[in-house]
């Protein structure tokens, strides 16, 4: 039996990695083709007469129509599986590089310059293989690798520049073939999980309430900040570089192809950062990071000394950063929906994402300098760090999307009374995926939660952001956070109960490090079916399984899969 589930493990780690390794593989080859047209201006400019205008939009028509594909994409792809999408994807961008090698009039190009956009559709396909292939508790950090595929991407995308002609036709020919093999081992190796099939019904408007909720602002805003920093560093490096210090375009393209890597190493190490601290101070140390060194270089400081260890530092904490925002989306995205999740985010965060660099070309253009520009994006980047400080554990709280009512229950048809323990110390790093993980059970079960706080009486820990995060994902539900003594008395535990039987989820605030034996109390005090102690160890994916320290039967423990 032992060498049967072991024998399952190692396939389905094994299936991860593939698909992980095939989802990094088509993202590189998409923002590659993505990103294609800007580099590529200046030759097309020459081959047809156009000005400098004209091209610059001709690169902006592919960006904007992969914002607006990402979405339907999203939403694709959890109707019909990434196995389906990323071929599609792949035959339809293979088809525009094509067009793009044999075009010989302007209304053709800019047809295929706009479909070469389709290439962005990448991205929430490819996040939706690996959440659906990567089981609970390494989803985080398998998406936070697939974010260095942008990263490698954007370094390709430098070398493009002198690696790739219009003129002679190889490179696009090249990077078409690529593109029709990749979609060709996508669809003989993906397999849509989990489970045996996964044909999930997902509607538009779970795309439209996504909108709605405060985890898409602040993911979208986040996504945008790193994911657009990166693209300005990758557009405009060579340039400050050539036109500040005057290094060659050469020397330059490769710098900016360094800085990139740097970036696409620092993804993964965002993520592992995010499973051992807050994400929010994660974020809020990288924009404060990137307000200093933006600083810096906004006065011309030395190259060797000063100015490359700063651009080393930008490209670090975007990188650190972008690989935060995925690994967040990786931890809480429902599978069902993971694609319409990735589509949403990534469509409002690339426009957001267009700020930086169309700064930079307004400033640069008006005065000739990049000084303007850089302190405009130090004081956003120092805006965002403080907002962060200031409001880490209620932003904290609402960054998690719904999870689906999955933990499971006992008392057959009707709705199990359970009480959960928990403490700040265990959940500080975790508070968004705990607050969707208890509202998920609270569409199944009547709740109440204790929390231990070393101060509950002056709100300083996570138990009044755990009622506000809770509110946002249960609007429909009464949720009231109330202190109670050690251990609660007789009449505090009757309004609890009444609490309980009116369809309130009460938050019970005790003193102390460990509410479980408080929580037991209160369990057998109301009735409660089941107590589910919730532990630090690998939030995502929460079940419950049999408490080897509680006594009653039915009583369970929440943790991660290990």
């Amino acid at each position: 039996m032992r060498r049967a589930e072991s024998a399952g493990g190692n396939a389905s780690r094994s299936t991860a990695a593939w698909t992980l390794a095939i989802a990094v593989t088509g993202y590189v080859l998409h923002y590659w083709t993505w990103m294609l047209v800007g580099p590529l201006g200046p030759q097309l400019g020459h081959r047809y007469g156009l000005g400098a205008g004209t091209w610059a939009l001709l690169g902006i028509a592919p960006l904007v129509v992969g914002v607006l594909v990402r979405i339907p994409a999203g939403v694709l792809t959890d109707r019909f599986g990434a196995r389906v999408m990323l071929p599609a994807i792949s035959l339809a961008t293979a088809l525009a590089v094509l067009g793009l090698a044999v075009a010989d009039g302007l209304p053709g190009l800019i047809v295929v310059a706009c479909a070469t956009g389709v290439a962005g559709a990448a991205l929430p396909a490819g996040a939706a293989a690996v959440v659906r292939a990567v089981r609970p508790g390494c989803r985080g950090m398998a998406l936070s690798v697939f974010a260095a595929g942008m990263c490698l991407s954007a370094t390709a995308g430098v070398l493009s520049r002198t690696l790739v002609s219009v003129d002679q036709g190889y490179g696009l020919l090249i990077l078409a073939g690529a593109l029709l093999a990749f979609g060709a081992l996508a669809a003989a190796v993906l397999r849509d999980g989990p489970g045996p099939k996964f044909h999930p019904p997902v509607a538009w408007s779970v795309a439209t309430g996504l909108l709605r909720r405060p985890v898409t602002r602040y993911l979208a805003v986040w996504y945008g900040v790193s994911s657009g920093g990166l693209v300005a560093l990758d557009l405009y490096l060579p340039g400050y570089l050539h036109r500040t210090y005057g290094v060659g375009w050469t020397p330059a393209m490769l710098c900016a192809a360094a800085g990139i890597g740097i970036g696409a190493a620092a993804g993964p190490f965002g993520g592992w950062l995010c499973r051992h601290r807050a994400p929010t101070a994660v974020l809020g140390t990288c924009f404060a990071v990137l307000a200093a060194v933006l600083l810096i270089l906004a006065f011309d400081p030395p190259l060797v000394w000063v100015a490359a260890p700063a651009l080393a530092g930008v490209a670090f904490a975007l990188g650190i950063a972008f690989g935060s925002v995925l690994a967040l989306i990786g931890r809480t995205a429902p599978p069902a929906q993971a694609g319409t999740i990735a589509g949403v985010i990534s469509a409002i965060g690339s426009a957001v994402g267009l700020f930086p660099a169309l700064l930079l070309t307004v400033v640069h253009g008006i005065n000739g300098s990049y000084t303007i520009g850089l302190i405009l994006l130090a004081s956003a980047a120092l805006g965002g760090a403080g907002s962060l400080r200031a409001r880490r554990t209620w932003i904290g709280a609402a960054v998690a999307f719904p999870a689906p009512a999955v933990l499971a229950t006992d008392a057959g048809s009707q709705a199990a009374t359970t009480v959960v323990s928990l403490t700040g110390r265990q959940i500080r790093a975790y508070l968004g995926d705990v607050t969707a993980a208890l509202a998920a059970l609270a569409t199944r079960h009547e709740l109440a939660i204790v929390y231990a706080d070393p101060d509950p009486s002056g709100g300083t820990g996570l138990g009044f952001p755990l009622v506000a995060g809770l509110r946002q994902h249960l609007p429909a539900h009464t949720v009231l956070a109330i202190t109670a003594e050690t251990p609660p008395h007789p009449h505090e535990t009757a309004a609890i109960a009444a609490m309980i039987d009116a369809g309130t989820i009460p938050i019970i605030l005790v003193a102390g490090t460990d509410p479980t034996p408080i929580a037991t109390l209160l369990a057998a005090a109301v009735h409660a079916d089941q107590v589910l102690h919730l532990t630090p160890d690998r939030i995502e994916g929460l079940v419950p399984r049999p408490h080897p320290r509680l006594p009653a039967p039915g009583f369970a423990v929440i943790d991660g899969p290990r």
